[in-house]
């Protein structure tokens, strides 16, 4: 069954041209906080540069170490989180509703004061990174996905998420890479439950406040190029995995998740056989895609025939029969794209 999602967003801008905005409040004493850098993303930088300053964050800033970062969060009854995705550098914090302006401070030296010392790049950073990359590699189902990107994209999304290894990074670098892309058009600050006029305060009032404009504002946009009818495999230990995906246009990305409901329903039930679909909206395209996970082989192949079967009926009529309603019961209707029947390995 479809399920309905109504939800209320209120934006504004603090100093600086810093975009902010909040989602609607719930009933629950626990808010959130993201900070995401834009054109920060693996798309947008050299392979794993961005992954390296994620992995960089909440460590030791010019004001307060890292071991003080943390232990005075968890002393308030919150948590920071650090992530990039292709689009974009996400840095995350949940904490108590009332915490609100020492987290709005603490993720605004994040951004503004962190050292980058050689040390921690060598001890902590590319361990660490190394690390969530040979995991990701060892997940088939992520590694499928990833190549996937690879396959379709090549450049700019096609670009691997994780630091591989295969370039070398030193603290300088990550520290112009930093001072480039923390500008204030570039940062957009997003509340979870909190209150909108309480955190158009903070922001202003915080570093965030100070951080420069871009030098670079009116940088050309190019557009996606996208590759199909093309197949790779990869031998690996394991499950045995395939993955099939289709770019699409990110105006099609509504009917393809309508699509994927189509696709996932023509799949036959079985406890042995993992099946997971999903449409991955993008800036500039939009990756739909469905994966088969399980000992057998013959049964991976077999569903992965008729997905395929059942994405070519599907995607050769008209895609405008698979147009989402637009508003179902008042509330906005977003279909579901998103379908798991077990968990073969947890990506990072």
């Amino acid at each position: 069954m479809f399920s309905r999602i109504s939800t209320r967003t209120f934006s504004t801008s603090a100093a600086r041209a810093i975009k902010v905005s909040t989602k609607a409040a719930v009933d629950s004493p626990v808010s959130s906080l993201k900070v995401v850098v834009k054109q920060a993303g693996s798309k947008s930088t050299p392979a794993g540069l961005s992954h390296l300053l994620a992995s960089s964050a909440f460590l030791n800033t010019k004001s307060k170490s890292g071991l003080r970062l943390k232990r005075e969060a968890e002393l308030l009854g919150g948590s920071y989180k650090a992530s990039v995705t292709r689009d974009a550098l996400v840095l995350e914090a949940t904490f108590l509703k009332e915490a609100l302006p020492f987290f709005v401070s603490a993720l605004s030296g994040v951004l503004t004061e962190t050292s980058f010392k050689p040390h921690e790049l060598d001890e902590l950073v590319l361990p660490y990174a190394t690390h969530v990359a040979r995991q990701a590699a060892e997940c088939p189902a992520t590694k499928a996905l990833e190549e996937l990107h690879a396959v379709s994209f090549r450049r700019g999304l096609g670009q691997p998420l994780y630091y591989d290894g295969t370039k070398k990074y030193s603290s300088f670098d990550l520290a112009t890479f930093a001072k480039a892309l923390f500008t204030s058009d570039n940062i957009e600050v997003v509340g979870q439950n909190v209150d909108k006029a309480a955190l158009d305060k903070f922001v202003a009032e915080s570093a965030l406040s100070k951080l420069p404009e871009s030098k670079n504002k009116t940088v050309a946009k190019t557009a996606q190029k996208i590759y199909t009818g093309v197949e790779s495999r990869i031998r690996q230990p394991g499950k045995t995995v395939a993955i099939l995906g289709v770019p699409v246009s990110p105006a099609d990305i509504p009917s393809y998740e309508l699509v994927a409901a189509a696709v996932y329903s023509a799949i036959p039930a079985s406890y042995n056989l993992s099946v997971k679909t999903n449409v991955l909206p993008y800036e500039e395209a939009g990756l739909y895609y469905i994966s088969f996970a399980s000992e057998d082989a013959s049964e991976v192949s077999d569903g992965l025939k008729k997905a395929a079967a059942a994405l070519k009926k599907a995607s050769g009529a008209k895609l405008s029969q698979y147009k989402p309603f637009g508003r179902l019961f008042g509330g906005n209707f977003r279909p579901g794209g998103r379908f798991r029947l077990r968990q073969d390995c947890q990506s990072p």
